[in-house]
């Protein structure tokens, strides 16, 4: 069974949540697979990097190397400036336009992913630990956001596994109901604990 953006999503509780435009859900007896797009960049940050960006970068490959009094040390300095602010900048964008978070169960274990196509991170966990997902406030050093976290409470360390910071309440919403209705089919797998 394959949920569109145009059909009614899982059922949570009484309450039918809507697809996010983007969103995927596959199930099946033995396996399920949820993707989401990745969160966008936080706007009140690029903003200013791109500016920043822009500045360095025109002065250091079209003022600088004209300029006869500007030895080519300061322009290779801000040449390392510009790479150094546009690479992550760069990576933010692209994540924001084709990153995706994936969560996933098959043959007894759970795994989330952050990617872009093969390229990411993944964190699995034993699939029978998983008690329950929900909505959190994540802080971080300068800002906070919501996420999801995942109460793998059966495990013997009793861990958390937090993921999609930043997602849009509607992916994140459709996400965590998308999680308690497969939590509720009672899928069962290998012994109990994080996947190491």
């Amino acid at each position: 069974m394959t949920a569109e953006s145009a059909a009614p999503g899982p059922r949570s509780g009484n309450v039918a949540v809507k697809t996010p435009p983007g969103a995927t859900y596959d199930t099946g007896p033995t396996a399920f697979r949820l993707s989401v797009r990745s969160p966008a960049p936080q706007g009140w940050l690029v903003a200013p990097l791109a500016v920043l960006w822009l500045g360095i970068a025109y002065y250091a490959f079209v003022i600088g190397p004209r300029r006869p009094d500007d030895p080519a040390s300061s322009t290779l300095v801000l040449s390392a400036f510009a790479a150094l602010i546009g690479i992550p900048l760069l990576a933010s964008v692209l994540f924001s336009r084709f990153g995706r978070v994936t969560v996933s169960y098959e043959h007894g274990e759970g795994s989330v992913r952050t990617h872009i196509g093969r390229v990411g991170q993944t964190r699995r966990f034993a699939w029978e630990a998983l008690a329950s997902a929900r909505e959190v406030e994540m802080r971080g050093r300068f800002m906070r956001a919501r996420g999801i976290e995942l109460n793998l409470s059966a495990a013997r360390a009793h861990r958390r596994l937090y993921f999609g910071k930043g997602l849009p309440d509607e992916a994140r919403r459709y996400a965590i109901a998308v999680l308690e209705s497969e939590i509720a089919k009672g899928r069962h797998g290998r012994p109990l604990g994080l996947a190491e």
